[in-house]
């Protein structure tokens, strides 16, 4: 290694939870060499192996796969070193045959599905979505979800929730960071993510919750399903991949924004429930905010199911929430660095969907 070698800032995660972590990147003749700011080697991802995990930028923020490592990912602020200084350029610009490409890719995909389900094959299709797509499906189905339920318009309330998700998301890969946060009027007790970053949360669940802490573990609950894809593979076994891949290939507006939300509530494997938990405390600890919120959140969800002798929303798409607080409690925090919110940030969404909120 020499002192010529490019290096630039990156983002590494390795698959196995929704947190990312800072890196330096060097290019080498061989490949991409991966280190900590401590200068601990991380990984060497071979030229011969690398992936494109989205478009090949002009400039600026490219995010990488490898062959060897197809869980890991790389994002990498300067995309002009790496392009031009690799002996051979790991990805192009797509091509006018890459919907072509997709449908075939989703017609094979279609027979697997028919001959051993849709759950294997489910999280393997939602890599094959591009993030721009993603983003699309998203906005569609939270204008329908708004055109169907009463939006809270608190502005205040609003700004306050998303510059918390945007804190939250920090750790996640570059395209997963563009988050929105809706407020729909209902007593449910309930919030949804949507494809592409965009998160519906319910009136029902911010009059429950008792602090900013319990709130920000949901929200990063709902990030994590985000983060690893969770949405876009619910999308399928909800859908089916028949509509799934009418929806990558052809104008699938209307089918979006009419009733795919509801589907997406119940479309979570209760594994992709226990991930997201655990996810969330990746998150939570990278902001600071402990984690003595999201367990208190679940014991109070367990004793009003009793009290209620039915399930809630929430519980309904959810493993029972008295193991999830026992699991959260298992890995608790260190100490919160930062609150959550201040006191003036949580009234303001405590008021949210109040008529007198600005």
């Amino acid at each position: 290694m020499t002192l010529s070698e490019p290096q630039r800032p990156g983002r590494f995660s390795d698959g196995r939870s929704a947190a990312s972590r800072k890196v330096v990147v060097r290019v080498l003749p061989s490949g991409l060499e991966i280190r900590g700011e401590d200068g601990f080697l991380i990984a060497v991802w071979k030229t011969d192996d690398l992936l494109a995990d989205g478009e090949w930028p002009e400039k600026r923020g490219i995010r990488l796969r490898c062959a060897s490592e197809p869980d890991a990912r790389l994002a990498v602020e300067d995309a002009f070193v790496i392009r031009e200084t690799l002996p051979k350029p790991p990805l192009r610009r797509k091509s006018r045959h890459t919907g072509l490409v997709l449908a075939c890719l989703l017609g094979a995909a279609v027979l697997v599905g028919l001959m051993v389900g849709l759950a294997p094959v489910s999280k393997l299709l939602a890599h094959l979505v591009p993030a721009g797509l993603e983003r699309q499906w998203g906005q569609s189905i939270a204008t329908g979800l708004e055109g169907q339920m009463k939006p809270c318009e608190g502005r205040d309330g609003l700004r306050v929730l998303d510059a918390l998700a945007q804190r939250l998301a920090e750790p996640l890969p570059a395209d997963r960071r563009g988050v929105r946060v809706h407020v729909l009027k209902s007593k449910d007790v309930n919030a949804l993510a949507l494809p592409g970053g965009e998160i519906i949360l319910f009136s029902g669940l911010i009059s429950k919750a008792e602090g900013p802490d319990e709130l920000a573990g949901v929200l990063a609950h709902e990030l994590t399903h985000i983060g690893e894809r969770h949405v876009s593979a619910a999308m399928i076994r909800a859908l089916g991949v028949g509509l799934f891949a009418t929806m990558i290939t052809g104008d699938a507006s209307g089918l979006v924004a009419s009733g795919l939300g509801a589907a997406l509530a119940g479309a979570y494997t209760r594994e992709d429930e226990s991930a997201a938990d655990m996810g969330a405390l990746d998150l939570l600890e990278a902001a600071g905010i402990g984690s003595d919120g999201l367990a208190l959140f679940f014991r109070r969800l367990a004793t009003m199911e009793e009290r209620q002798g039915q399930m809630l929303a929430w519980l309904g798409t959810h493993p029972d929430s008295a193991s999830r607080a026992a699991a959260v409690e298992a890995r608790r925090l260190p100490a919160p660095r930062l609150p959550a919110l201040s006191d003036a940030d949580w009234q303001a969404v405590k008021k949210v969907c109040s008529k007198k909120s600005p």
